[in-house]
Order: C-alpha cells, then structure tokens, then sequence
C-alpha cells in the first residue's frame, strides 16, 4: 500500500459535545512503506468529574485518570507524530474537531475517513459502526490492544482491506468514480488506488460500460422445460413428509415431526385440492412456512400453476427466498424454481442512473458518496435491489431520482433493457413455479386490476394479521411537503437530472429530429414548466408549514370532519387545497400539452419522451386526486387528517372499510388462498379476522397450537395494585418506574418493555437511566433516529440491558435464548380511540348498528395483545415472566377475552412486591 505516511488515530470523549467534554485518551499508529507501526498513547487528566457510564464503557478506572497527563502538554509531541501524514479514522472528523478545539490547532491535512470508504467499497453490509465491520471482514486486531489503541489499529486495518479489494477493481472503475469523488478529501484514496493500479498491472483492461454482476443477454429466451420426475401423484404424500421418520426428519439434522405441522400441511394441500380458501392460526414454533411451502411447490409442479406467496415483512420474505427455498431445493424429490419479486421502486433502474450520475458537481458531496457505492454495488448485485444496500447513508434520498419506480418503460426501446434488474425479477416470476412477494406488491395489483404480477389463482399469505391495515395503506393516498417537491423536482429542478433538464441538454438534438413547428410548439409548452413548478413548491411551503402551526405543539393529528367547517383555520385549509389543485391542474395541463405535440410523431426517440412525460402527468394526476379527496369529509367511508411524524407533516386520506374490496377483488378472483399468522384468532373464534378481510363467516379456520409447554417454561404475572382509574394514564409514573426498575435490577437487565406511545417511553426513559445504569445495567430506547434493527442488535449483544419499545416491538421481534427473559406489558394495546382512523371506523361501525368497542376496539387490542405476549417464548428452551402492569385485564368484563386468548392455562394475579418476590424465587431456582 504505496500512500506515504498515515496515522490512524482515536479518542475516548466524555461526551458528545465539543464545546463543554474533554478528551480522555488519546491513541494514533503511524504506518510507513518499509516501517513497523509506532504507537502514540495518552491517558489524559480530566479536569471535571467522568461519568460513570463512560467509566463503564470504555473500562478505563478513574484512578487511571487522575495519574493520567496533561493534554497542553503533550501539544507539540502529537503535532509532531502527525506532522505530514493522512489521518485516518472511522468517523474520523469528530475526533478531529475535538483534537483542534482543545489544542487550539488547524489540522490542514488529507484525510481519510473509514466510514465513508467502507461504506462505498462494502455497500452492502447491514452496519457500519467499526465493530461491526471488524466482525464482518474478519480484521486481524490484536488482542492485547485496548480501546482507543483498539479502534485507531481496527481503522487503520478497514482501510487496508478496503485498499485490498479496490486493487482488483478495473481501471474503468476509477475512470467512473474519480470524477464523481473530485474535491472531496477521500478523492485521493481512489486516486491512489488507481496509479498503483496503473504501476503493477499495467496490462489491465479498462471497462468502457458499467461493470455489472448480472446481463439478461446471454441468459437465452426461456428457461428450459421442467420433467415431471419425481412429482408424487397424490397429496397424500405431504402428510408422510412430516411424519415421523419422513423425508424431513431423515433430511434435515435436528427435525422433529410435530403434530400441528402436519395438521396444517394437510389443510393447506385440502384447500389447494378443493379450491377453497383456508385461514390458519400458527402458534409460534409450528414450521408453519414448510407447511405451506411444501404443498404450495408439490401442486405449482403437479398442475403447472403458480403460487404467489405474500409476507408483510422483508426479513420474512427474504427468510423464505434465500434460506427456505434453497432447504427444499436440496431435500424434495422433484425440481422446482422460485422467484422473489418486489414492487418497481426496489429496483435501480440503469437509465436513470446513468442520466443521474452524469453531473456530480450539481450533487451534494453526501450524494456523491452515496454514487460511488453504486457504482460498486453495480459490480456484485444479483438483484439491484435496493435493500442490499439501504444502509449505506443517504441512499435514500438518492434511491428516489434512480429507481425504477413510475418509469413507464418500453423494453424494447429502452438501451439498457438487456440488463434491467426489474425486468430479469419479472422474468424469473414469470418462470417460477413458486413467487414470494410482499402485501404492498400484492395489493397493488389488485389495485391495478391485476396488471402488476404474473397470472395466478393461488395464494398463500403469511403474516395475515397484516392484511387489513396493508390495505388500508395501499388504497389510501398520503402527501408531505417532502413528497410533493420531490415530484416537482422529477419534472423540473435547478440543477440536476429532471425532465425539464433531460430536454434542455439536448435541445439541439430535438430540433434536429422535430419539424421546425412542431419543435416551437413543443418549446413554448416546456419552457412553461419551471413556473409552473415554482408556483406549486412555493404554495407548498406555505401550506406544510401552515399546517404545523394547525396542530400546534405536541398534537400529533387533526381529523378533518364536517364539525372541522366551523373552525376558525377551515376557510384558510380549503382555499389553500383548492389553490393547490388548481396549481397541480395547470402543471398537468402543460404535460399534456407538451404530450399531445409529439403524438402522431412516429419517431422512438420522442415515443420514449412520451412516456416520460405520461410518467409525470401520472404523479401529477395522483397527487390532484389526494387534495380533492381531503375535501370529501362527508364520506362516512373515508377519513382524511393532518399528521405529524418527527419533523414532517403529512395530509392523508384513506377507506374506512376494505373488506368488501378484498373480497371482490382479490379472493374472488382466486381459487384457492391460504391465510396465516400466529394471530389471528381472539378467544378461538375467527369471526372477527374474517369480517375484517372479507372472506366469508363459512370459510375454513384452523387453530394449530404451538408445540411448546408454555405452563412450564414461563409464568404471566398480573400486576393488581398499580393502576389507580383516577391518575391520568391510569398509573403513578414515579411507582411505574421504579417497578420497571426493580425488575430490571432483579433480571439483571435482559428485559423487554412494550408501551403503548412514545410520549410515556419517552417519559421513564432519564428517570430508569439514573437508577439502573449506576447498576451495571444499560437502558435502550426506541426512536433517536436509530433503527430498529440496530437497537435490537445492541441489545442481543449486552444481556444486561433493558430494551424500551412502542408500537413496532410488539411484535417481528425474535430473541430466543437467556438474552430475553421477561417481558413487561404496561398496558392492554387499545388503540386511541381520537386516533383519526380509528375514530373513523368506530363511527362507521355505530352507524351500520354494531358496537364498535366489542366489534372493534376489543378485538384488535386482543391481536396486538397477542402479539406482544409471544415475545418472550420462541423456542422449546425459552424461560422466563411476562409481566402485565393493567390489572383491567382481570377487574373488567373484557379481560377474559384477553386471557381466553392466550396459549397458557394458569397465570398468577399478585400485588407488586409479591411479584418481585417471585421473581427473585425463580431466579434462584433457575
């Protein structure tokens, strides 16, 4: 590695803020060509008290700081040791900024920060803190290094193997990537990758095109036909694969024949048979996706159907794709192809990409980062898909300007169709005998009439407690300022890739191939756009803001109803709304003008522009459509509100009820569909799952148990003397808190605890802090801008924490094993009922004489209940406590339909005390 000096450094901090922590150590490695690495290290004298937690954290003893150096005094010794060098680290410019402030110096020096680099040569790993890549790369660290000496080494070595995989790039790689990287500090770092390149492998070929993993050139027209050897001729045959001493146990290490397996395998292989629909409830640890797998694939082969199988989530859609399937591949007795396929704006569409990275120097220099991980994902994508690497920071923003998404596309006149990912995914659906996909996807083709997928008559949906809110989403309508600018700047923004910028750099193109009348026609109508937008961007600022000061601090939604006429904002809202339409209308009248000038045109250049355009109007019309819908408050089968999430305001409308449409649209059109979920059913009955879909109270429901003793491997302890009716949130939070608290202390952390919103996380959040980390133990809690996925994996990776969650955690979360061993519930999850959706349909429920608390309220509490509740058990190992905080659950009527529910026979009601008492008896019986 031919780079001249560099100095990988890192500091342990008090804390976060630059103006008021201090450095504490204090660690850099200089690394020469033909040297060993020399070390610099400083424990630094703290002049206020460290907190404990960073005590804790980075191991470092107070004792040590206080025999620790002073940092001015070692000033000219570290500007020295830096003197000349690159320096390195993993988000390397906040030990920098630190380093400077406190040393009053200028550090004017290139530097490399590992973070981006690693993100750009790895784009597609799942985290990015250096830890986590160390894991992944399997970086040699020496072991007897210790923190800041740990991290300063594990950077220096992340460049190095970020240095090892560029050296096998071709050379057109760089040719692509360094002008995109041009004034950016880490331009140097390809540019010296490249030189070395250009020294050692002189002879290397320079890629003129994009390096790509995948071509559908070559791959020839059609997949070759499949023999029905090895096909079994009866369903029977399923049954025997589950049994006893089957083809799964003699196949598969560890398999273990269970009874409600085979009891669902059977019902689904019935229901494909007989052509009827069937809904299944899966107790956790039934293997309910090989029962229905296996006769989703034995029938796809035995009738040459296809059999679309939808999930809500993607970990469960991948599950399936790239573990399940590939089992099965290995283990049946007859071939089969499977095909994962998404929706449009999951796959990065060539075209755009190649217009969008044609000018880096209008982009920011986060988006230019974010190209050239593109640009190396490109080279090991299968799929383009854009979940391989959403991780990498502000692809987000990216993804919207070079997805396939709204691309009306001709194929066949498209110069990067040979190797479109969209179109090699629906190839293979269409190939496949078996395709995995999501609700969202599903239910947008039975929005478009059934356009979207490849034809068939059979589904199977897992994750079906899912299904009616998939719904309510994917019929409603949503826009934010956020969505509406983006939409504008695809038809015109001041610098980058837009329609209105596609036409204008090549206009001496167009006029060559135009008639001279219809190119002045066709440019009166374009050169009209950039008002036209600016008249829309300018009202929506004006809107979304006003719209904020509407819902006022600390309200997060406004219905919009017929009362909302006599307020005093409604006359401002609705002129504001029918100014907006009209605005939109006149945008669309001029993408139609501009459209209707090049029909009869029969020229492919301008039939491609064509499309764009009706991809644009497309947008237009569907955002005109959502602004005239908010207007419709007297639909008592629609609702519509104001909504705040985080920083944005979102204006909504949605059906109140999709059952009907479900009904007449999906499961009608199929012959068979096979619903499943570990929740669906409240108190045995199906009745209410079944309103709320749309398939008939006669259809077919099975109640499989789960195979695990939940008796005997976990305790469900009510809570009795917490809740007080007259306390505002029915608790003291002040005896909450130090409850949660002294479970946490007797669990030793390795506690989940779900709550209803996030103002109450929020709110015992600080005060659990400061009595349980003092103890050891670390408090973890949802939101911060931190995903789900990386709270969750901090929290499997220290047992000695306790995990805070809302809504979200109720349920997707699967942590077998000692790591999580209780999980406390403050409250039965009803939904609030001012919640505008939820208010909604309690109305449209009372208005068509049901009762919306038993019809409604109740029923969907009792599910995500249900759902919070199998947290804990998800393996025949598991032990442990889920705690209920609400003793509502055993003082109202309802609660029994709450208990009745549950996949347990006893439960234990007790006074708080008595319960940390049991608690305290149980872990020392275990």
């Amino acid at each position: 590695m031919h780079t001249g000096k560099i100095v990988a450094l890192d500091l342990v901090t008090t804390g976060l803020n630059i103006e008021q922590d201090e450095i504490i150590e204090y660690a850099a490695w200089c690394i020469e060509d033909g040297k060993d690495p020399v070390l610099q290290h400083f424990l630094i004298k703290p002049s206020h008290t460290v907190p404990d937690k960073i005590l804790k954290f980075t191991g470092i003893s107070d004792l040590e700081l206080q025999q620790g150096l002073n940092l001015q005094e070692q000033r000219e010794e570290i500007l020295q040791f830096l003197q000349g060098a690159t320096l390195v680290g993993h988000n390397v410019r906040f030990d920098l900024d630190f380093l400077e402030r406190q040393l009053g110096i200028s550090l004017n020096q290139t530097v490399w920060d590992t973070y981006i680099i690693a993100q750009i040569f790895f784009p597609s790993m799942h985290y990015y803190r250096l830890a986590d890549l160390v894991k992944k790369l399997n970086l040699e660290i020496d072991d007897s290094f210790h923190r800041a000496q740990t991290d300063a080494w594990a950077s220096w070595k992340l460049l190095e193997a970020c240095w090892k995989k560029g050296m096998k790039f071709d050379l057109g790689f760089y040719t692509r990537s360094l002008p995109v990287l041009e004034g950016l500090n880490e331009h140097s770092f390809f540019k010296a990758l490249e030189q070395e390149i250009g020294r050692k492998f002189p002879s290397r070929f320079i890629r003129n095109g994009l390096a790509l993993a995948v071509s559908l050139e070559g791959e020839g027209l059609f997949f070759e036909e499949q023999s029905s050897d090895g096909v079994p001729d009866s369903g029977d045959w399923i049954k025997s694969c589950f049994a006893p001493k089957g083809l799964l146990e003699k196949k598969l290490p560890g398999y273990e024949s269970r009874h409600g397996q085979i009891k669902m395998a059977q019902a689904a292989t019935e229901a494909l048979q007989g052509a009827h629909h069937l809904v299944v409830e899966a107790g956790t640890g039934t293997g309910k996706s090989y029962a229905y797998l296996i006769p989703a694939l034995w029938w796809a082969r035995k009738t040459g159907k296809k059999v679309v199988v939808a999930t809500h989530t993607i970990p469960l859609q991948e599950q399936l794709y790239q573990k399940d399937l590939p089992v099965l591949t290995d283990i049946l007795p007859f071939k089969f192809r499977g095909a994962l396929l998404k929706g449009k704006g999951n796959y990065l569409c060539l075209k755009k990409w190649l217009t969008f990275q044609s000018y880096p120097a209008e982009l920011s220099n986060q988006e230019r980062f974010v190209l050239a991980s593109i640009l190396v994902w490109l080279s090991e994508t299968q799929t383009g898909d854009w979940q391989e690497i959403a991780q990498v920071y502000g692809v987000s923003r990216v993804w919207s300007y070079i997805s396939a998404e709204n691309e009306s596309c001709v194929p066949q006149k498209c110069p990067e169709s040979g190797n479109c990912f969209m179109l090699r995914a629906r190839r293979k659906a269409e190939e496949a005998n078996v395709v995995v996909i999501n609700h969202s996807l599903l239910l947008a083709d039975v929005k478009a009439d059934h356009n979207v997928l490849p034809e068939y008559h059979e589904l199977v949906i897992d994750e079906a407690h899912h299904l009616h809110q998939a719904a309510l989403e994917q019929l409603g309508q949503e826009v934010s300022r956020e969505k509406l600018l983006r939409i504008l700047e695809q038809v015109f923004r001041s610098v980058g890739s837009s329609l209105y910028g596609g036409i204008k750099s090549k206009q001496g193109f167009w006029i060559q191939i135009m008639p001279m009348d219809v190119w002045e026609n066709f440019q009166k109508k374009w050169s009209e756009l950039p008002e036209a937008c600016a008249s829309i961007s300018e009202q929506a600022e004006e809107l979304f803001v006003w719209l904020g000061q509407v819902l006022g601090q600390g309200q997060l939604s406004q219905r919009l109803t017929p009362k909302s006429r006599q307020e005093a904002w409604w006359s401002y809202f609705s002129t504001q709304i029918e100014n907006m339409i009209g605005r939109l209308n006149r945008l669309r009248q001029v993408l139609n003008s501009m459209s209707q000038v090049l029909s009869g045109l029969d020229i492919d250049e301008l039939t491609e522009l064509g499309y764009e355009i009706s991809t644009r109007i497309r947008a237009i019309e569907d955002l005109q459509q959502c602004f005239e819908l908010l207007l419709q408050i007297d639909d008592p089968a629609r609702v519509s509100w104001i909504e705040a999430n985080g920083q944005r305001v979102y204006l909504k409308t949605s059906p109140v009820d999709v059952s009907d449409l479900l009904h007449e649209k999906l499961f009608e059109q199929l012959d068979s569909a096979i619903l499943t979920s570990a929740t669906i059913s409240i108190a045995g009955s199906f009745t209410h799952y079944l309103a709320e879909v749309g398939l008939p109270q006669k259809t077919i429901a099975l109640d499989v148990h789960s195979p695990f003793n939940y008796d005997q491997q976990m305790q469900f302890l009510i809570v009795k003397d917490l809740v007080n009716s007259s306390v505002p949130g029915l608790f003291k939070i002040d005896e909450v808190i130090q409850f949660i608290a002294d479970v946490g202390l007797r669990m030793k952390g390795r506690t989940l605890v779900l709550l209803t919103s996030h103002q109450l996380l929020h709110q015992i959040e600080v005060p659990l802090k400061t009595i349980l980390e003092p103890a050891g133990i670390e408090v973890l809690a949802q939101g911060k801008n931190r995903s789900r996925a990386s709270i969750l994996a901090e929290f499997m990776e220290n047992p000695k924490s306790i995990l805070l969650g809302a809504n979200s955690f109720w349920e997707g979360i699967d942590i077998p094993g000692e790591g999580l061993s209780c999980v406390l519930l403050l409250k039965l999850p009803f939904w609030a009922p001012s919640m505008p959706l939820i208010a909604a349909r309690s109305e449209y429920l009372e208005q068509k004489g049901k009762n919306s608390f038993q019809d409604f309220l109740l029923p969907e509490a009792v599910l995500r209940f249900k759902q919070g509740f199998g947290r804990l058990i998800r393996s025949k190992t598991d032990r442990g406590f889920v705690i209920l905080l609400d003793s509502r659950i055993i003082e109202k009527r309802y609660g029994k339909v709450f208990l009745t529910s549950l996949p347990l026979q006893t439960h234990i009601r007790d006074d708080h005390e008595q319960i940390l008492t049991r608690i305290e008896q149980w872990i020392k019986s275990e």
